[in-house]
């Protein structure tokens, strides 16, 4: 099936290593969009397109009716011709990307999305992976004050992206949380937060949020106690992911757990047989966020 990949300069050697792999054959449409008549999902992408299509049009006003007529809601993913497409996206009244408050006041609704490949040629899809923000750029106003940490950014990705909710029902085990980032963000939102390092993190998070645990230990061997009681595991440590792999196959057989994010952090270039494990552990998703380095980000949801 046609698809369109979403790049970032960053990542650029291991979306090559990834095409080179799977053996598929892309062609270069801008700096950071990639076209495979026959493609498959990969996950150094900041957005991937699975039903790419192209349309042809004579001008605005036609490529505007044209898309109108598949679908009532478009979002502009920008790349090549960007004024022209942004006139397209002005005669379809699709809505403008913002720099997001968090929490979002909506959902990430479905949308169908679409990028010129030419002057006269566009590619659309009505399935793109990161729906309302096709393309992968995800903004937010910053909270420069409260978080020990930018990690925090992530996570304020995750649950927009996928309508992820936490709140005072959840009962989230942070691993390897110090200096406390996550932990910041789920307290923030009401749930009960167990933090487990080796290293206590700044009292100030304590003050902020009383209800905070934290416990000694090592994130890769949390006791039996702490995850019998989770509902939520995060994991934003440094460590490797082959190890992290070990314990979610185990954590996901766990009655209470419902959700699990964790960064899956390399060294050099990824394993890429261990990214496909984790994408076969059912009820998972693997992401490339806006706010991720060189790392990628794993979703899992009983």
């Amino acid at each position: 099936m046609p698809a369109l990949y979403f790049t970032r300069d960053s990542v650029r050697e291991e979306f090559s290593d990834e095409v080179k792999r799977r053996g598929i054959r892309v062609k270069e449409i801008s700096e950071d969009i990639f076209y495979a008549e026959s493609g498959e999902r990969l996950y150094w992408v900041s957005d991937f397109w699975p039903d790419a299509t192209t349309l042809d049009f004579v001008s605005i006003s036609d490529a505007a009716k044209k898309l109108r007529a598949l679908s009532r809601r478009w979002i502009y993913a920008g790349g090549v011709a960007f004024r022209r497409g942004q006139l397209i996206a002005e005669a379809l009244k699709s809505r403008k990307a913002k720099t997001l408050d968090f929490p979002a006041a909506e959902d990430n609704p479905p949308g169908a999305a679409f990028t010129l490949a030419q002057e006269k040629s566009l590619f659309y899809s009505m399935a793109p992976l990161k729906r309302s923000f096709a393309g992968g750029k995800i903004v937010f106003t910053e909270d420069r004050k409260g978080p020990p940490s930018r990690a925090y950014l992530k996570l304020w990705e995750v649950c927009t992206l996928t309508g992820l909710k936490l709140s005072a029902a959840d009962s989230v085990l942070d691993l390897g949380a110090t200096p406390g980032g996550w932990s910041y963000v789920a307290a923030s939102l009401g749930a009960k937060v167990t933090m487990l390092d080796r290293a206590r993190p700044d009292e100030s998070l304590f003050r902020k949020f009383p209800g905070i645990a934290f416990v000694k230990g090592d994130g890769l061997q949390p006791a039996a106690e702490l995850l019998a009681e989770a509902t939520v595991i995060l994991s934003d440590m440094a460590c490797e992911p082959r190890k992290l792999l070990e314990s979610v196959e185990a954590w996901v057989k766990l009655k209470k757990v419902q959700t699990m994010v964790c960064t899956l952090k390399f060294h050099g270039l990824s394993d890429k047989a261990v990214i496909s494990r984790f994408a076969d552990v059912p009820g998972s998703e693997i992401y490339h966020l806006w706010h991720n380095g060189h790392e990628l980000t794993w979703v899992w949801r009983r």
